[in-house]
């Protein structure tokens, strides 16, 4: 919470008013200050609910206040994605080029210098000129753990081929038709370098998900040097959507809302109490992690405490049932939905006393 606290009072004090700012410093910030931002929130609101998964979808951000709006509201929600997910890019050098396609607002340099102590190289591709002047503005004089050697904005990827240590596409893939989806996921894929990783970040709706599950299945099966890290542990195709039409592998982050974020939730009346993201994390030339994936929260029923698992050449509903509770089977039964565990014999189905589970990182 620190950081996104840290987040949210930089962005105030660059994109409120002097009057405003000195109000959010010593409470809440008056309505007439925020009004011209909740309207602009509103109108970014209505182009997002009415759009169609699969369509490609115009940009909201029609002017230089739209975009200051968007980086109040949405940048602290994406930021806590990132931030949530970034223990997991472990063995990154001091000096970390990333490549940012889609930046927005600037909310993955944000992330990564607020919650990583590291050296950046930014590279950020974004269309809209409104968020670019925006994101070099808000990279460029943000203070957090790390450091900002270079940032540079473009307006579209280029065809040189350079490699970066991380590539993250966050909430762009939903705006884009399908073509287009899967074009940016090909090319972006080749620039992640040995040892980097792509990081691709979803809304957590049902439609979304499926679709970025779906595009996970094509990475896979045409770019055999990504390997899975996250949620996934295994390379063949994603069993969930061959057993079901409508599961869809998500996850959420109870948060603290910082204390503007929270006023705007009031104001426009939205309620982002809860984080649902979906994403998927692949390393070039990783290896896959040991163990089995916790899908669905588990959770208590007639038959016991049970859970849906997935991992390599394993997928279903794992359980504890009453009278077989132990402490080795602790750990499965107070897991976290993504957490990973290693059981000491893997399998479907009714787990007995003697197993011994454990939460392994990552």
């Amino acid at each position: 919470m620190e950081a996104l606290n840290r987040i949210e009072e930089f962005l105030a004090g660059q994109i409120l008013s002097v009057e405003g700012y000195s109000q959010y410093q010593t409470g809440n910030v008056g309505k007439s200050e925020l009004a011209r931002f909740v309207s602009e929130l509103q109108s970014i609101s209505r182009s997002y609910v009415g759009h169609t998964v699969g369509a490609r979808l115009p940009s909201p951000i029609h002017c230089e206040r739209a975009a200051e709006a968007y980086a109040l509201y949405y940048t602290p929600i994406n930021a806590a994605k990132l931030l949530h997910l970034l223990p997991l890019l472990s063995g990154l050098k001091r000096e970390v080029s990333v490549l940012d396609v889609g930046s927005g607002p600037g909310t993955v340099g944000l992330a990564l210098l607020a919650g990583l102590s590291r050296d950046f190289k930014m590279t950020c591709v974004e269309q809209s000129k409104h968020m670019r002047d925006l994101a070099e503005r808000l990279i460029s004089g943000f203070t957090g753990e790390g450091s900002l050697k270079t940032v540079t904005m473009v307006s579209e990827l280029d065809n040189e081929g350079q490699k970066f240590d991380v590539v993250v596409a966050a909430n762009l893939l939903a705006e884009l038709s399908e073509e287009d989806a899967q074009e940016l996921i090909d090319r972006i894929g080749d620039r992640v370098a040995e040892g980097g990783y792509l990081v691709i970040i979803e809304p957590g709706q049902q439609a979304h998900t499926r679709r970025l599950m779906f595009l996970r299945d094509q990475i896979l099966a045409t770019k055999a040097e990504l390997v899975p890290r996250f949620p996934c542990l295994r390379r063949d195709s994603c069993p969930m959507l061959k057993a079901s039409q409508t599961d869809w592998c998500h996850g959420a982050i109870e948060w603290r809302q910082p204390r503007l974020h929270a006023q705007l939730d009031d104001l426009l009346a939205f309620n982002k109490h809860r984080i649902k993201y979906a994403a998927f994390i692949f390393q070039r030339g990783g290896s896959l992690g040991a163990g089995a994936r916790v899908i669905t929260r588990p959770e208590r029923t007639r038959l016991g405490v049970e859970a849906t698992i997935c991992g390599d050449e394993i997928y279903g509903i794992v359980r504890v049932r009453k009278g077989e509770r132990s402490q080795g089977t602790r750990a499965f039964e107070k897991a976290s939905a993504h957490d990973r565990l290693i059981f000491s014999e893997m399998k479907l189905g009714d787990l007995a006393c003697t197993t011994l589970v454990k939460v392994a990182g990552g």
